[in-house]
């Protein structure tokens, strides 16, 4: 298939795979035109092993002309819509899908390319029928372009998205010891906390891609500069990360084989597959040959099988985090993020502790009169109802459950009599301010004002 960005409109542009030479040809004809609008133009490194290609991805960053202003007027920044719809226009775009910081183009296929062709971007070429058509279309070729918010994004961008699929692989491998690596940055997650909330749960550690290299173990010369030569150079390389294991082969009958270190593959290993996964098995044939042939090869030559005393993946991920807070100094944030994730939860789960301890079988109002108080006296310190709830906590801040226990079960009658005598005298007290308010009021409207709405 091509670029089927355009698949939902009611009559989609026709944009077939490209040639590597059309690809090419049309890839640098798009990077100057857009020259002149950007500072900065371009594209990922690709995939290994592309006999054709489905679309053009480019990046760009910085407004030209906000940069180098020719007159006061250039120095106002253009809005990414604004930008994007320059970009349609330089590239002679006849569909497009703009998004603003992002967009679909489709632009005409140049005619008459071949190996040593230069392209000028407007020229058409309306032929070339795709097999089993009845007619011949015009075919176009889909350009999709991003706007990034800056240099560091658009770096960041270009290293996340190079060589095709090697962060689907490096990403299976890395995720099993806390470490996510997404659209901003490389990530360590705090493996309390991610059970409940995993956006919450992330520390972030770096989006310079040398540094998260040299932190995996990887080589960075020679190797994200160009293409691989193969799939299977692109495999050597990935297993290069000092995280990357096979596991052996797993033992039906062996308790906690789930947790063991390594990556399993082939029929075993699809089975355990997450479901994000499960979905890149469709759509992406370098990962399924990664997951169906590579890892299964090297499990039976029993290479990159760890030796030794058996390791549990948390212990691998408590040495990864520990590396981690040595290399990028998050430590104090991770802790910190920890223990408030942790005293939030505690004040939640006493919330619902003394909930459970005031009985429901009690009148609704003396309950929740009751309730409140003691939430008041334990959660927020008040002393205003006569109790100290000095001892409840810890040096940390968190609840001694069972000490909680045993001053709502000694004190709950007498906290309960006191908020509703204290209740009751705020109702009275309400009580006189209205009537007295009713008084003062009567008394400065006059009779004849009195009349006037009798």
């Amino acid at each position: 298939m091509g670029g089927s960005a355009f698949s939902s409109l009611p009559e989609p542009p026709y944009t077939p795979r490209m040639p590597t030479a059309v690809y090419q040809c049309v890839l640098a004809a798009c990077h100057a035109a857009l020259r002149d609008v950007f500072v900065c133009v371009a594209t990922p490194i690709e995939g290994p092993g592309k006999k054709d290609h489905g679309d053009i991805d480019i990046l760009v960053a910085l407004d030209r002309r906000a940069v180098f202003p020719e007159s006061r007027d250039d120095s106002v920044p253009r809005t990414p819509h604004e930008l994007m719809g320059v970009a349609q226009r330089v590239l002679g775009a006849k569909y497009s899908i703009n998004r603003g910081s992002s967009a679909n183009l489709a632009i005409p296929w140049p005619s008459g390319v071949d190996d040593h062709s230069v392209v000028h971007l407007g020229e058409h070429s309306p032929g070339g029928a795709a097999a089993g058509d009845e007619a011949p279309k015009d075919r176009y070729i889909q350009v999709d372009i991003t706007i990034c918010q800056d240099v560091d994004q658009l770096h960041w961008v270009l290293y996340k998205h190079a060589h095709g699929d090697i962060w689907n692989l490096l990403g299976s491998t890395i995720r099993p010891f806390g470490l996510t690596v997404d659209e901003e940055a490389l990530w360590l997650r705090i493996p309390e906390i991610e059970q409940y909330d995993r956006k919450k749960s992330k520390v972030r550690l770096s989006r310079d891609p040398v540094e998260i290299l040299h932190f995996l173990g990887m080589k960075v010369e020679g190797f994200w500069d160009k293409p691989f030569e193969s799939v299977e150079a692109l495999f050597d390389y990935a297993t290069s990360c000092r995280l990357f294991y096979v596991r052996e082969a797993p033992d039906d009958d062996a308790e906690g084989d789930a947790n063991d270190v390594g990556v399993i593959g082939g029929e075993e290993g699809r089975k355990k597959l997450k479901s994000n996964d499960r979905r890149r098995m469709k759509g992406r044939p370098v990962y399924r040959r990664w997951i169906n042939e590579f890892i299964p090869t090297l499990r039976a030559e029993g290479r990159f099988i760890r030796s030794g005393p058996s390791t549990s993946v948390e212990e691998v991920r408590a040495v990864v985090r520990d590396d981690a807070f040595a290399r990028f100094f998050v430590e104090a944030e991770y802790k910190d993020r920890l223990r408030d994730w942790q005293l939030d939860r505690d004040r939640q789960q006493m919330k619902s502790l003394l909930k459970e301890l005031v009985a429901s079988t009690i009148d609704p109002q003396l309950r929740a009169c009751q309730l409140s108080a003691m939430r008041k006296i334990i959660m927020q310190d008040d002393l205003s109802f006569g109790f100290d709830p000095s001892g409840l906590r810890d040096a940390g801040g968190f609840y001694d459950t069972q000490a909680v226990r045993d001053f709502v079960r000694d004190n709950l009658e007498e906290v309960g009599r006191v908020a509703w005598d204290m209740q009751l005298q705020r109702a009275k007290a309400s009580m006189r301010l209205r009537a007295w308010s009713k008084k003062v009021g009567e008394a400065m409207c006059g009779p004849h004002e009195q009349g006037l709405y009798s």
